[in-house]
């Protein structure tokens, strides 16, 4: 049987990780798979078949400053580690996602690593890494490493257009391979008892950080001034103590709840109303998928990238601009006036999603892992 190393930092509560998670099953079907990790937080059940192994046991909340120069000095040494792990169990395919491992799977070619190498971009490069050292370092590991893979996946096309022209990538080897989701599960999930006591109009899910923007949604809840306006968020992050400070500043308690990271935040969607993304920027969402497998009424940033790739141009979902609070807050009034106008945009979401179905995504990436789709 041929055997595939997939290679990613953790399979921590992530949107990597989840989609990861969707694809290991049917991978483990046609391959002997080893889950090669950097750290041992493990949130989503891996198949039994799938051998775990560790080639560090790092702290995945660390800073991103801390987390890229921890990665300079280590990264010969990581690379020559994956190398030797690959050679020992003879690995015949690597697949590779977010920017760590990808370095070091790279790294690893140049010191004589073996067999056919497919990453995984996450993200935008160019909007998610900014001025500052690290953004500036992880830009240089971009162009300085990725042409080294055979295949490069993108998980949107603007993601593949920034990886083409602003980071010198043949496009040749750029391919998009959109996020999984596992359709069945998620529609088991959303039907699960839903016991809580704040049953919101509005839900949010996503990392508590500025990139998601949450605090532009608790703004807006303020500013309608209508009981009916309920928002609840789904998440941690280091925005936690900030955005409930905001909610009692507002006084939105009654309104407005963090509610964590739930186990299954699938029930959560299903009873609201509307599911509303703030994002500044995304990899390519999947909170977004998500929604439209539980057929809710979306409410999106135009953000790169991705949302107008999922829902056209207002055909799956309603599209605002970017920090555009205005714009923002007459489409969710307009959610809570416009009954017809949800179940309009209800009775077409899971039509959109069926090609994102796991079961579809994993045989495009065998296609891709086997080299049977090059240009």
């Amino acid at each position: 049987m041929i055997k595939l190393a997939v290679f990613l930092y953790s399979m921590g509560p992530g949107g990597a990780e989840r989609v990861v998670s969707n694809l290991l099953t049917g991978l483990a079907k046609e391959y002997e798979v080893h889950l090669i990790l950097m750290s041992d937080v493990i949130s989503y059940e891996i198949p039994p078949q799938v051998k775990i192994h560790l080639i560090e046991n790092s702290n995945p909340y660390e800073s991103g400053i801390k987390k890229i120069f921890r990665l300079f000095f280590t990264l010969p040494k990581l690379a020559l580690k994956y190398k030797k792990l690959c050679e020992s169990l003879s690995i015949d395919r690597h697949f590779v996602l977010m920017n760590r491992p990808c370095y070091i799977a790279l790294m690893a070619r140049i010191f004589g690593l073996k067999r056919r190498m497919v990453i995984s971009e996450r993200s935008c490069p160019s909007i998610i890494y900014g001025k500052k050292i690290s953004g500036r370092a992880n830009k240089f590991l971009i162009k300085l490493l990725y042409n080294r893979a055979d295949l490069i996946l993108a998980n949107a096309n603007g993601n593949a257009r920034d990886l083409v022209e602003n980071f010198g990538c043949d496009e040749k080897k750029v391919r998009v391979l959109y996020n999984a989701v596992d359709l069945k599960s998620i529609k088991e999930l959303e039907n699960e008892p839903f016991s809580e006591d704040f049953k919101p109009f509005f839900i949010n899910i996503g990392r508590l950080d500025s990139g998601k923007n949450q605090a532009m949604l608790i703004k807006i809840i303020s500013n309608l001034d209508d009981p009916r306006a309920t928002l609840a968020i789904l998440g941690k992050g280091n925005l936690d103590k900030e955005l409930q400070n905001l909610i009692d500043e507002l006084k939105l308690n009654d309104r407005v709840r963090l509610l964590g990271a739930q186990k299954n935040p699938f029930k959560f969607i299903k009873n609201a109303s509307c599911l509303v993304c703030a994002s500044r920027f995304e990899g390519f969402s999947n909170v977004l998928l998500e929604g439209l497998v539980c057929e809710k009424f979306i409410i999106s940033t135009d953000h790169q990238s991705g949302a107008r790739e999922l829902l056209g141009d207002d055909e799956f979902g309603v599209l605002v601009g970017v920090d555009d609070e205005k714009s923002m807050q007459e489409a969710m009034q307009k959610a809570l006036d416009d009954e017809k106008l949800r179940e309009k945009y209800e009775k077409k979401a899971y039509n959109r999603i069926k090609n994102f179905d796991k079961t579809e995504i994993t045989r495009q990436l065998i296609e891709y892992l086997e080299g049977r789709d090059d240009k």
